[in-house]
């Protein structure tokens, strides 16, 4: 067999691994930090209420599958080969589609169509207001209209299809309409049961038929809500502890909570003193009264911006590098009512525990952990902290906890101004 030949018949396999080593190396390296954002947004757990209260709504099953999903982008290296799998998928089963609709369609033309869906999930994926939901739910529904398809005789496709599009409705959510396709020359039939599914779901979840129609959870209210690009960049390398890649990075930063987090940088690294960045950070007392994102440390008004998910996250590391243990705590709350589905966030309550443990609220310092351990990544630091729990003589190997907590018990408490 001579390489042309080899050539003709594997191009098609060597074009789907190009497909996943563009798209490992795209998140990996230029855009870690979305999948990143995506992960502080949300808390998944391996608890039965959970399960629950995902599955007891339309699209729920999708919901749960990707936010099982999304746990893994903590480390970029896992978010990024779960991108090129997704994508992979996709590809794959939009390709097979074309076949089962398009028998007799040339595979140099079936590849190109076929990378159709991959380009819109790599879409959606860029915008940090969308979750991963929809992507889960039209890869399973892709998968299901493969099995409808493969089945020969009409009639018995016809009745498999009435079966599955109530059952696919409510694992999916609306995404399940694609389904309707797979009948050919009965559409109107299909049309017509996914329409009574719709309007039947109205009646037994506490969701309007609008929101319901639009997906529960395939859409997230508030474009801006989860921040700039810049702001959630600046967020990952402030929790890598990269200072001089911040200075490099944001040279002429747009954004207020970038501007405070490459003088925290430049704190970091030495190149400020602490009283000059205070001096850069203070603002004038007439400036107190006016606006609401004013804490007060030493009788001193700094000003800090809490305009985003990821602006909160910025400040909230900003405060505990600089041992303001309560004004860190109030950012984490502040971070997490940002999530516009209202989730909780695992990044959020880790911050929240330390804040806690330093401060000494030790009840509500175990009720955090005691959510943390049913997670999956925060489940090994959970034994760590629970440890410190009532026992602040044990901060000894932990530098900027004792620092903070040394720094709270000699202060007054300026959480609520």
């Amino acid at each position: 067999m001579n390489i042309h030949s080899i050539t003709s018949k594997y191009w098609e396999q060597a074009a789907v691994a190009l497909l996943a080593i563009i798209v490992f190396c795209y998140w990996f390296f230029f855009f870690p930090f979305i999948p990143l954002s995506r992960e502080m947004s949300q808390l998944f757990l391996w608890r039965d209420d959970y399960l629950t209260e995902r599955l007891s709504i339309p699209g729920g099953t999708a919901q749960y599958v990707g936010e099982c999903i999304t746990q893994f982008f903590l480390n970029p290296a896992w978010g990024a080969l779960a991108y090129a799998v997704l994508f992979v998928a996709a590809q794959r089963l939009a390709s097979k589609l074309l076949r089962q609709f398009f028998p007799t369609i040339k595979s140099k033309v079936r590849f190109p169509l076929s990378l159709l869906p991959p380009v819109l999930f790599w879409y959606l994926a860029m915008l940090p207001h969308i979750p991963l939901t929809p992507t889960v739910a039209a890869l399973l529904v892709m998968t299901a209209g493969c099995g409808v398809m493969g089945i020969q005789t009409p009639l018995t496709r016809l009745t498999v299809l009435c079966l599955l599009i109530p059952v696919m409705y409510w694992l999916t959510g609306p995404v399940a309409a694609l389904l309707v396709l797979c009948a050919v020359r009965w559409i109107p039939l299909t049309a017509t049961l996914f329409a009574a599914c719709l309007m039947g779901s109205s009646y037994v979840t506490p969701y309007p038929l609008r929101q319901i129609a639009l997906g529960i959870d395939y859409n997230w209210s508030g474009v801006k809500v989860m921040g700039t690009y810049e702001e959630m960049e600046c967020d990952m390398l402030i929790r890598q502890q990269e200072w001089e890649k911040i200075l490099r990075r944001f040279q002429h930063p747009v954004s207020p909570a970038v501007r405070s987090a490459v003088l925290l940088a430049s704190y970091q690294t030495g190149l400020l003193g602490y009283q000059e960045l205070m001096s850069r950070l203070v603002v004038p007392a007439s400036m107190y009264d006016s606006s609401p994102s004013v804490f007060c440390v030493d009788d001193l008004h700094f000003k800090v911006y809490l305009g985003s998910l990821s602006s909160a996250f910025i400040v909230s590391e900003l405060a505990t590098r600089l041992s303001w243990t309560a004004i860190s705590q109030r950012a984490a709350f502040e971070a997490m009512e940002y999530i516009p589905n209202y989730n909780k966030s695992g990044r959020a309550l880790k911050s929240l525990t330390e804040a806690c443990i330093m401060t000494g609220q030790d009840a509500l310092a175990e009720k955090y952990l005691s959510i943390l351990d049913t997670t999956t990544f925060y489940r090994q630091w959970v034994r760590k902290m629970r440890l410190l729990v009532g026992h602040p003589e044990l901060l000894e190997p932990y530098p900027f906890m004792q620092k903070s907590r040394d720094t709270y018990l000699k202060t007054k408490d300026f959480f609520f101004i």
